[in-house]
C-alpha cells in the first residue's frame, strides 16, 4: 500500500469545481495531486530519472482511494462566493510577444511525432531554426525593454499609464474555497513501490508546496499507518473525481509545451465515479453492456443541430475514423462486422450525439458526441481506438485553437473539440449513466421488430400493437445486458422537455430496399438500479434509444 497524506496548512483548499466555476471542488481529485507532482519533478533544473520513473509507476496504478472528510448535503464546509473584480493581465497594449516561439515550439513537437523520412527531416530541422531565431529575437527585444529612456515618447507614457493596475480593466473572478473540519486527507493505492521509487515519490511530496489554487498551502508526505478510505472508486457511485491513467507524464508535458503556462489550458483526466465502501456486493447498480467511459467532442461552432439530426451527426463521426483508419481491415469492435460482413454478436463502439433534453429550458440542440466503449473493450483493443482518435486528430485539427470540422453529405459542418469534462450537462456521461431504477427516450427507439399500428382504433389494434411494442422494448433492455424491466410505457410523443416529434426523425435505417423501422418513445422502469448508458433497439450504435435516467430519492 501507497498512502500519501496532504495537510492544508491554511486549513482551506482553494480551487474550482471543472463543471461549476462558483463552487469549490470537494475532494480534491487525484488528477489534480498527479500534476502537482509532475510540476516539483520539473521545479528541479535537471530532472531526476528515478523520480521520473516514479511518476510513470504511479500513473500505471488504478485510481487511488481516498480517506477525506466529506461535506453533508447542505454544502457546509464551501464558503459562500462572492464576485471580485480584479485587474486583467491585458496583452492588448504591449502585443503577445512570445506568441511566435510559441507556434515555432508547436510546430517542431508536432514534426517530432511524425514518421522519419527525409522530407519530415528537412522541415523539422527548418522548424528548430525557426525556434533558434525567435528565441533570439525575443531575447533582444527582452534585453531592449530593460534600457531606461531619458526622454519617452507620449506613445510610451500612454502605454506605461495604460498599465498600472488602477487604470486596468477589471474581470469578474470568484474564488471558491473549501473549509473541511479535518485540513488532513489521504490518498491510498493498492500497491506498494519498489523502496527506490518509494524514496523517489517521498522526495517530489517534500517538495509539493500547494495544490489547486496557489494560496492552497499544503505539506504532502508518504504515511506508514492503516487507513480507513472514506471514498473507493465504484461505477455505482454519485461522486465524480478526474483521475489518470498510463501515459499522463507525457501528456501533462505536452500541454505545456502548447500553453507554456500562459494560454488557456485543461487538465488532461479521465472521469472515475467514487462511493463509498460498500459492505454487500449486491448493493451495486446492474451495468448495460455499455461503458460509462467516454471519448467525448463538445460543438464550439458551426451549424446548430436539433436532435433528429442524431444519427447523422454519428453517422459522419463514425466514417471519420473509419476513413482515418484507411484500406486496411476494420476491426470488430469498431465496425460491428465479422470477417464475413455479418453483423457482430458482441458489443462494438458506439457513436452517439448527446441533445439538451429534460431541462426546463431545453431546445433539443445537439449538445456534442461522444464515442461509446463497449464495457470489457480489451486493453490492446482500447489502444487500437486511442491511436486511431489521436491521428485523426492530429490530421485534422486547427492548430490555431485545437477544434475539428466535422460535416456530412446531409447536413453542414459542425466544428468541435475534444473535451476530458465539460461544463455542460448534456456532456457529462453522469448525466447519462445514472445510476437509476427510471429511464426515459431522449431519442425515440427503433424497434427490432414491427409491432403493428400503433395509431389505429379498429379492434383494439392500437393496444395489441402497444403491447408487442412493449415486450420488443424489454428484449432491448435484455439484449444489452440489463434485467427484463418491470414495465415499459410506450408513446408516440415526446416524454422529455426539449425531445422533438418521431416525425423530425429521418427514417431508420434509411437504406433502398430496407423497410424503416418502427420507431416510439418510452418510460421504463426496473426492479433494481441500472447503471447505464442504456442505448436500445436497432438504431442504438448510432445514438437511437439514448435513455436518460431520472434520479429520485426512492431510486438512490
Amino acid at each position: 500500500m501507497l498512502a500519501i497524506e496532504i495537510e492544508l496548512l491554511g486549513g482551506r483548499y482553494a480551487a474550482t469545481e471543472y463543471n461549476d466555476r462558483s463552487k469549490a471542488e470537494w475532494p480534491p481529485h487525484p488528477a489534480r495531486f498527479f500534476s502537482a507532482l509532475v510540476a516539483a519533478l520539473h521545479a528541479n533544473e535537471t530532472v531526476d530519472p528515478e523520480e521520473r520513473e516514479a511518476l510513470r509507476w504511479l500513473e500505471q496504478q488504478p485510481s487511488p482511494s481516498l480517506d477525506v472528510d466529506l461535506f453533508p448535503d447542505d454544502e457546509r464546509g464551501r464558503r459562500h462566493v462572492l464576485d471580485v473584480y480584479v485587474p486583467v493581465n491585458d496583452i492588448s497594449l504591449v502585443g503577445d510577444v512570445e506568441q511566435p516561439l510559441r507556434l515555432a515550439r508547436d510546430e517542431v513537437a508536432k514534426l517530432s511525432l511524425e514518421p522519419r523520412t527525409p522530407e519530415n527531416d528537412k522541415r523539422l530541422l527548418n522548424a528548430k531554426k525557426l525556434v533558434d531565431r525567435e528565441t533570439r529575437k525575443l531575447e533582444a527585444l527582452i534585453a531592449e525593454q530593460q534600457i531606461v529612456s531619458a526622454s519617452p515618447s507620449k506613445k510610451e507614457l500612454k502605454t506605461v499609464t495604460a498599465l498600472m493596475p488602477h487604470r486596468r480593466t477589471r474581470q469578474v473572478r470568484t474564488f471558491p474555497v473549501a473549509i473541511p473540519a479535518d485540513p488532513r486527507f489521504t490518498f491510498v493505492w493498492p500497491e506498494t513501490p519498489p523502496a527506490v521509487l518509494e524514496a523517489a515519490i517521498e522526495r517530489l511530496c517534500g517538495r509539493v508546496a500547494r495544490l489547486g489554487h496557489s494560496s492552497s498551502l499544503v505539506r504532502c508526505v508518504i504515511v506508514r499507518r492503516p487507513c480507513t478510505p472514506t471514498l473507493v472508486p465504484d461505477e455505482g457511485g454519485e461522486t465524480v473525481l478526474r483521475v489518470i491513467g498510463p501515459g499522463q507524464l507525457e501528456r501533462l508535458e505536452r500541454e505545456f509545451m502548447h500553453h507554456q503556462g500562459i494560454e488557456s489550458r485543461v487538465l488532461p483526466s479521465r472521469p472515475q465515479r467514487y462511493g463509498p465502501p460498500r459492505c454487500d456486493p449486491a448493493d451495486s447498480p446492474i451495468p448495460s453492456v455499455f461503458s460509462p467511459d467516454w471519448i467525448t467532442l463538445e460543438r464550439v461552432g458551426g451549424a446548430r443541430l436539433l436532435s433528429s439530426r442524431a444519427t447523422d451527426l454519428a453517422k459522419a463521426l463514425r466514417a471519420a475514423l473509419i476513413e482515418q483508419h484507411g484500406a486496411r481491415t476494420l476491426p470488430e469492435w469498431l465496425s460491428g462486422h465479422g470477417e464475413d460482413g455479418s453483423p457482430s454478436e458482441s458489443p462494438h463502439v458506439a457513436f452517439i450525439s448527446l441533445p439538451f433534453v429534460g431541462h426546463p429550458h431545453a431546445d433539443a440542440s445537439i449538445q456534442g458526441c461522444a464515442i461509446v466503449l463497449p464495457r470489457g473493450l480489451a486493453e490492446a483493443e482500447r489502444s487500437g481506438l486511442m491511436r486511431l482518435i489521436a491521428a485523426w486528430e492530429r490530421d485534422r485539427v486547427d492548430r490555431s485553437d485545437g477544434t475539428m470540422m466535422l460535416g456530412g453529405p446531409t447536413f453542414p459542418p459542425v466544428r468541435m473539440r475534444r473535451v476530458e469534462l465539460s461544463e455542460k450537462v448534456s456532456l457529462n456521461p453522469g448525466t447519462w449513466c445514472g445510476p437509476a431504477r427510471r429511464f426515459v427516450t431522449a431519442t425515440p427507439i427503433a424497434l427490432d421488430r414491427n409491432p403493428g399500428n400503433l395509431r389505429s382504433n379498429l379492434e383494439r389494434t392500437a393496444h395489441r400493437a402497444s403491447l408487442e411494442a412493449q415486450r420488443s422494448v424489454m428484449e432491448a433492455c435484455e439484449r444489452i445486458g440489463l434485467p427484463r424491466p418491470l414495465s415499459v410505457e410506450i408513446s408516440l410523443t415526446p416524454l422529455l422537455q426539449g425531445a422533438q416529434p418521431l416525425g423530425s426523425y429521418s427514417p431508420w435505417p434509411g437504406q433502398p430496399g430496407r423497410t424503416p423501422r418502427v420507431r416510439v418513445y418510452a418510460e421504463i422502469h426496473f426492479a433494481d438500479r441500472i447503471r447505464g448508458p442504456v442505448l436500445l433497439g436497432a438504431g442504438r450504435y448510432f445514438g437511437l434509444g439514448l435513455c436518460l435516467p431520472i434520479f429520485e430519492r426512492d431510486s438512490q
